[in-house]
């Protein structure tokens, strides 16, 4: 039974359970502890905190007496009434604290602060989308970039990220197809420094990184419009000049200043595969940095996921399932690495959702796909099966909300992908997707 009381009224035998007010002004290390010398009684009794709360059960008290303190420890608490010397007394216990009840473990919760960030991040994708289309027109007229212009922007981006990376990263991706061309550059951006940040990679590098992602495909300047706008197959003359403008966009910025290491690699090798078949140079293996790797995943899951001339969007967990389908094309560890930085994973993955649950991802869900499907049918708490449900995940959700992907085998599931084509092909309900705050994808 938990009690609240005054700092005087401590006494020795009793078990503190907690402070009120700031750890700064109580001054023991510990916070639970039973009380049991007169020096841990004077130290509480002066102590600026505003009360202390008492187990009573774990108390070691008489409660029948009061016993008079020495005057040599009374003199030295002159800021605190001193205890009374009278008659024995009964401690005079509070009224026990009763904690209000859990809500319940389901209870569907938005995430504070998304609606808000969304707004912000409208602004920061415009600002951004501007001095990217200043910056090639610039290039197109044979003038060096600026990269020190792309600085600030990139910290402006990764400051959006690091409030809610679901909130820019969901809103930049739902660009027009006469805007691919610049708000492609921002999206990268972004998903490099989230990328990044997941990683836990320098905060520098993580800036450079941003820049990178902003300048790395500068070399499109180099290919004209009907091309880049061209709804049909593109001729091999064509595909040639497609193909040549990492090699292009990494000449004008070499020729430039203070453009970072990073987004020189990034600019000239994000078209590379692993397997040795992309371009320019065919590098395979470990000859591709770490960067080129990371460039050429969030490249591609930007591209793929933008509307474009000659083809609809995919949502993202279609992206996801399909970029993890090429063989060779990317390297899988860091495409799964990818996919957790997102909080978004390719179908049939199995995730743990906070309200301590199991589901596989049966997909995306919502008007702008930026929802995650998730098929329930598993309860952690119990280690039974239960009844599946799908749940449509939203990014601004705080309860539930994917927590990241899981292990079959840790919970002990005998083939599990047996298992999981039985979740997947089940017929089920769906339950809606909570509401969305105000502020959200338009």
């Amino acid at each position: 039974m938990l009690v609240r009381i005054k700092p005087e009224e401590a006494q020795i035998g009793m078990f503190v359970h907690g402070f009120e007010g700031s750890w700064f002004d109580h001054p023991f290390w510990r916070r639970h502890f039973r009380v049991e010398t007169m020096e841990q009684l004077l130290r509480i009794r002066a102590s600026a905190i505003d009360a202390l709360i008492i187990d009573k059960s774990r108390s070691d008290i008489d409660e029948a007496t009061d016993a008079p303190w020495p005057d040599s420890v009374a003199a030295k608490l002159p800021a605190r009434p001193q205890p009374s010397r009278a008659a024995a007394r009964p401690i005079a216990w509070p009224e026990p604290m009763v904690p209000p009840p859990p809500p319940p473990r389901d209870e569907p919760r938005q995430r504070k602060g998304y609606a808000a960030e969304c707004r912000r991040a409208r602004r920061a994708i415009e600002r951004s989308r501007e001095a990217v289309s200043e910056m090639f027109e610039t290039a197109r007229l044979g003038r060096a970039v600026e990269a020190r212009r792309m600085v600030p922007l990139a910290k402006s981006i990764g400051a959006s990220i690091e409030r809610d990376p679901k909130a820019l990263i969901n809103l930049v991706r739902l660009k027009e197809k006469d805007q691919y061309t610049y708000l492609h550059s921002v999206a990268v951006c972004a998903l490099m420094m989230n990328f990044a940040r997941h990683l836990e990679l320098d905060e520098r590098v993580v800036q450079d990184l941003g820049v990178a992602g902003l300048l790395h495909d500068v070399g499109k300047i180099a290919i004209s419009n009907d091309i880049l706008t061209k709804s049909g197959a593109l001729s091999d003359l064509e595909r040639d000049s497609v193909r040549g403008h990492p090699a292009a966009g990494h000449r004008l910025l070499a020729n430039s200043k203070d453009v970072p290491e990073a987004a020189l690699e990034v600019c000239l090798r994000h078209h590379e595969k692993v397997d040795g078949a992309g371009y320019p140079d065919g590098l395979s293996g470990e000859a591709l940095s770490l960067f080129a790797r990371m460039g050429a995943i969030c490249d591609v899951y930007d591209a793929v996921t933008s509307e474009r001339p000659y083809k609809d969007p995919w949502t993202p967990c279609e992206a996801l399932t399909e970029m993890q389908q090429w063989q060779g094309h990317f390297d899988s560890r860091l495409l799964e690495q990818f996919a957790d930085s997102l909080g978004i994973y390719p179908v049939g993955t199995l995730v743990r959702l906070s309200c301590g649950e199991l589901g596989v991802v049966t997909g995306s869900a919502g008007d702008y796909a930026e929802d995650v499907m998730v098929r329930i049918f598993f309860d952690c708490e119990t280690l039974t099966e239960i009844a599946f449900h799908d749940r449509a995940i939203g990014p601004s959700a705080d309860n539930p909300r994917i927590v990241g992907r899981d292990s079959p085998t840790f919970w002990r599931f005998a083939d599990w992908d047996a298992m999981r084509h039985r979740i997947l092909a089940a017929r089920v309900d769906i339950l809606p997707a909570d509401e969305e705050v105000a502020g959200g994808a338009p």
